[in-house]
This record gives structure tokens, C-alpha cells and sequence, in this order.
């Protein structure tokens, strides 16, 4: 590059960045960020085996997250700060890799078809591990396309390192781990005098994902490689991919990708054939083919014998990148005068990108989901409360859940769960909906709020529904007991009350000293046989984190929805998850009936 393209791609890049810090300081947390706080840094515990077991965690992510949200709190820039400082990385191997590209037009197609495709650079204003691992993954194959011009330990051990700790972000990559060391063993055997440095570099590297990969089966055995589905690679796959970057959904958009892709391959296949005698594997400009390739014929083979979901969108990010390389850097190798035209012609259509970025730019929500709850949503809410009397109680979708929680959790934990199990009932006192031309909403709610950017409404009951007196418990004192799990707050039977939805309100003044507090207030409905039929949660983690001091009191309530015929009793109860020392100084729980017009 010469003085005048450094310039602008630095100018580029820190416009981009400043672009990104302001997303992540505006745009609303998204579900599965929530999720991660909730089951890992608000926790501290992310180590596989000795932490909440799900697909969610992305193990660099939540480690580094926890030192952020340690030192600068649950805000969502604190939960970001990790993908934003990890995506300098992206920038600076981004302008290496695009250092060996010779053609000059080439080299801007892919600095601008990777830096400003929207879908892809968001991912560095979430606290999740896609992100960072596309990061680490550029500088992985940076120092691969080194090892290849120059052997070197440096080289490979940096490699090694780079490409694992990418896994270790986003374990969607444990392909590409296989690619990388195929790619440097293949590498190394065909220098003189390196075959023990290759040995040990395969080993060193067959370690770390040796690990990943039994951590994967043990995932399958949890059914924890759920996301995506079997419906097949180009009709799950290539279908959500086109749909999460273009925001289409079109057939003839996948079928122009298999048609690139067959290109690709073809072209590959033309300039190796014309350089006999030459290592393939030694040329750095066939390494982004060798990945896509590579991870395309291994995801088909994974679901063929082992049964594991095409993965679908983010979990497919790694495509993106490969598939932009891989016919940029074909098309920058091609020394066919016609050929080279016909590459650079058919790479041209990745500009799609950047006037997109222009067109789909925000500071308002994010690329993947858009479920975001105003914060003046819940202001409206808490500021309807009056005190002394039971918490309305609110309802919304599943998506909803995490949204309104964390908004819940910054503010203190004052307003209720949301209820989301018998959703949309028509009972509660509040709902965040989208159902704006159903005629029964508008009948029996006023919309108090709305947001034209998702089309949620609040609305509130035009008349609460009046709570009868079921059955009330003062007085409710619990001692230190650490090994005790479950203390009953109250219990009764549920015979009488077929048909009938609940509200159970308490108020409980706890005093913890573990932080967080990893328990439940738990309101159960069982059979004569204890079949579950009923179960509403409020984990007190979600609420805040410190329960120290008894005077700020947990004071919340449940809604139950109507209970089926089998009913027999019900409960209330405190599950002690970790069985941790907490006492209750003093408390109360009641159960309503609610009395429909």
C-alpha cells in the first residue's frame, strides 16, 4: 500500500470505531447478551464443567467480560468493552492481510466488503464471542500466510495461538483449528530439515482442540448444539446467511452463491494445475479458499455421521470472511489476463456491502434481533406503583423476558418479573405487545406507550382485575441453616381454585452475604401424583446482586395462570440453589384470587 491508502484506511478505521463505541453505548442489550450476565459474569463462574452448561457461554468472552463488569459495572459499554478493544485487532490484521493483495482494486473491495458489512462489524458491539474470535481469526491467518512465505516457530506458534484463543471465543471455529493445522503441517513436511518442527507443531496444536472437541461431543450429549437445524446446508445455511447480511430472502441470491462457489473451486483448481511442481499449500493467496472449502465439506460431513444442526446465521459468521477472500485473493493470484477480469468483475458485487452499511447504519438496535423495551417503558410502569400496595404484574413474550429483567436489574429489581409463560393473557395488569390490530387487546387495555421502531405497545388495563384474599402468612422468620435448599414460605391446597389465575405477592426481608444470591422464590402447582402442573420463578440474582442489608426487602409478585383440573396444592418456596447461609428477619406471602368481570 502506498502512503495515500494507509491514510485513508486508518481514516476508515476510526470512523468506523467511534461508530462502534456509540452503538455500543446506545443501542439496547439483546437477549442473548442478557443471558450471558445472567448465567456467567454476574456469577463469576464460566469454566466448562464448572459452570452453567450451555451454548451461550463463549469462554474468552465471558472471561474477559467478568474483569470488565468487575471494574466497571452491568452497564452495556462495561459488557461490551472486550469486543471493542479486541476488535483493534481486526483492523490492523485486516490491513495486513490486505497488504498482500497486489491488485489495488481488489485490495479495496476487500477492506471495504469486510470493514463495512453491517451484520459482520456489529458483532464487535456485543458482549458476545463472534466478534472477538473474527479478530483472532484474522490474526491467526495472518501469521499462516507468514509461515507460509517464511518458516519460523514464531510464526507457527503465533498462529497456533491465535487461531485457539478464536476457537475459545466462538467454538463454531473448531473446523477451521483442523484447516489451520493441515495447512501448516502440509507446510512444514514439504521444507528441508523441519520435519520434527512439524511433528511438534501438529501436536501442539492437536492439544487445545482435542479439548474443544471433546467438549463438543459432551455439549451433543446435553443437546446443547441446538441452534440451526437439519433442514440442510443451503436451505438453513446459506438461506439465513443471505437473509442476516442482505436482509433478503431470496432463492436466487443462494443459488449465486453456489454459483461462486463452484467459480472459486474451478479457479483454484485452473491455477494450481498451471504451477505444477509449486506447494499449493506454501500459497498464501489459496488460504481463504482452503477455509471455506474446508468448512464446507466438514459441516456436511458432520451432519451426515454425527447428526449435528447446519449451523444457521452467527453461527456461520466464519463464511463471510472466507468467501470474500477466497475469491479476491483467487482473482489477485490469476496471472490469465481474461480469467482475472472475469474474478474481478464477479467481486465487484461485494460493494453491495458498504452501500448497505450506509443504508442500514443506526444507533437504535441491533442487526439481529430487535426485541429492545424502552427504558421509559418501564418508567411509565414503576411510576404508576404506589407504595405499600402488591406490584402489578406485567406480561410479554419469551423474547421479552431477559430484556425486561436486565432493565429490572439496573434499576434495582422495583417492578415484578415479567410473565411470559401464559402469555398473551388478558389478565395482567400490564403488557409489552406487538399484537396492535387484535380488537380484545384494545377492548380491555389503553396503549400507555409506544415504539415505532419495534411496534411494541404498553398497555394497561383499562380496570384491574380485583384480587380476592386466598390465604395469608406473617411473621415468616428463617435462621441460618447452609444446608438447607428449600424453605417453605407457604402452602395450600388448589382444589378449590380450578379455573382461577393467581397473583402471589411477598415480601421478604433476606439478608446474604453471598453475592450474588443464586436462589428462587418459587410458586408451584402440583397434582395428587406431584406432577408439576404450575411453575413461576423470580431468581433473586436477577433482581440485584447484593442482599446484605434486610432493609432493602425483596417485595415482587408472581402471576399464575388458570389452573388446569388436576390441580391439588400449591406452594411457595425459597430454593437455596447453592445451599448458602441467608436468613429471612421477617416476611410476608399472600395468594389472590383474580376475579374476572
Amino acid at each position: 500500500m502506498n502512503t495515500t491508502e494507509k491514510r485513508a484506511y486508518l481514516l476508515l478505521s476510526v470512523l468506523l470505531w467511534i461508530y462502534l463505541w456509540l452503538r455500543a453505548w446506545q443501542v439496547q442489550i439483546i437477549y442473548d447478551e442478557v443471558a450471558t450476565f445472567y448465567h456467567y459474569i454476574h456469577t463469576g463462574e464460566f469454566i466448562p464443567w464448572f459452570a452453567h452448561w450451555d451454548a451461550n457461554n463463549h469462554i474468552l468472552n465471558s472471561a474477559l467480560t467478568i474483569v470488565s463488569y468487575n471494574l466497571f459495572g452491568s452497564s452495556p459499554l462495561a459488557l461490551r468493552l472486550p469486543n471493542l478493544l479486541v476488535s483493534v485487532l481486526f483492523f490492523i490484521y485486516c490491513f495486513k492481510i490486505a497488504e498482500e493483495i497486489n491488485n489495488k482494486y481488489l485490495r479495496w473491495v476487500f477492506i471495504l466488503s469486510l470493514l463495512f458489512a453491517h451484520s459482520f462489524v456489529d458483532y464487535f458491539t456485543l458482549s458476545r464471542g463472534y466478534g472477538m474470535s473474527m479478530a483472532l481469526l484474522f490474526a491467526a491467518i495472518w501469521y499462516l500466510m507468514q509461515s507460509m512465505k517464511e518458516a519460523g516457530t514464531k510464526n507457527y506458534l503465533l498462529t497456533l495461538l491465535f487461531i485457539n484463543l478464536a476457537v475459545l471465543a466462538n467454538l463454531t471455529l473448531i473446523f477451521s483449528v483442523f484447516i489451520f493445522l493441515g495447512l501448516l503441517f502440509l507446510n512444514l513436511i514439504g521444507r528441508k530439515k523441519t520435519i520434527l518442527s512439524a511433528v511438534i507443531t501438529f501436536i501442539a496444536g492437536m492439544l487445545p482442540a482435542a479439548f474443544f472437541v471433546k467438549l463438543l461431543f459432551f455439549m451433543k450429549t446435553k443437546g446443547l448444539l441446538y441452534y440451526g437445524s437439519a433442514v440442510g446446508f443451503k436451505s438453513m445455511t446459506l438461506w439465513s446467511l443471505v437473509k442476516y447480511f442482505t436482509g433478503f430472502e431470496s432463492g436466487a441470491i443462494e443459488y449465486l452463491l453456489i454459483f461462486y462457489f463452484v467459480i472459486i473451486v474451478i479457479a483454484m483448481a485452473f491455477l494450481i494445475s498451471k504451477t505444477k511442481g509449486s506447494n499449493p499449500f506454501s500459497n498464501i493467496h489459496f488460504v481463504f479458499a482452503f477455509l471455506l472449502i474446508g468448512n464446507v465439506v466438514a459441516i456436511l460431513l458432520n451432519a451426515l455421521l454425527f447428526d449435528v444442526n447446519y449451523p444457521e446465521d452467527r453461527a456461520a459468521l466464519f463464511f463471510f470472511p472466507f468467501f470474500i477472500g477466497s475469491l479476491i485473493f483467487i482473482a489477485d493470484e490469476s496471472k490469465t489476463n481474461y480469467l482475472q477480469k472475469v474474478l474481478i468483475g464477479l467481486s465487484t458485487a461485494f460493494l453491495f456491502f458498504p452501500v448497505h452499511f450506509l443504508m442500514t447504519a443506526n444507533l437504535s438496535h441491533n442487526s439481529l434481533e430487535n426485541f429492545r423495551i424502552l427504558q421509559r417503558f418501564y418508567d411509565k410502569v414503576e411510576g404508576e406503583q404506589k407504595e405499600g400496595e402488591m406490584l402489578s404484574v406485567i406480561g410479554g413474550s419469551h423474547n421479552k423476558e431477559l430484556m425486561w429483567s436486565y432493565l429490572n436489574f439496573r434499576n434495582g429489581g422495583k417492578l415484578s418479573q415479567m410473565n411470559t409463560r401464559s402469555y398473551p393473557s388478558l389478565d395482567l395488569d400490564y403488557q409489552i405487545t406487538g399484537y396492535e390490530n387484535d380488537p380484545d387487546w384494545f377492548e380491555l387495555y389503553d396503549s400507555i406507550d409506544y415504539d415505532p421502531q419495534t411496534q411494541f405497545y404498553l398497555v394497561k388495563r383499562k380496570k384491574a382485575l380485583p384480587r380476592k384474599l386466598v390465604q395469608s402468612r406473617d411473621n415468616i422468620i428463617h435462621k441460618e441453616k447452609p444446608q438447607r435448599e428449600f424453605f417453605s414460605l407457604l402452602k395450600g391446597r388448589a382444589d378449590t381454585l380450578i379455573g382461577k389465575s393467581l397473583v402471589v405477592g411477598f415480601s421478604l426481608a433476606v439478608s446474604a452475604e453471598s453475592k450474588p444470591f443464586e436462589s428462587w422464590v418459587v410458586f408451584t402447582v402440583k397434582d395428587k401424583n406431584k406432577k408439576t402442573l404450575r411453575y413461576e420463578r423470580i431468581p433473586f440474582d436477577w433482581l440485584r446482586t447484593d442482599w446484605s442489608n434486610p432493609e432493602n426487602r425483596m417485595v415482587n409478585s408472581i402471576y399464575v395462570n388458570e389452573l388446569p383440573p388436576e390441580s391439588d396444592k400449591y406452594f411457595l418456596f425459597v430454593w437455596n440453589i447453592n445451599k448458602v447461609s441467608y436468613q429471612i428477619i421477617n416476611g410476608k406471602a399472600s395468594v389472590f384470587v383474580l376475579e374476572n368481570e
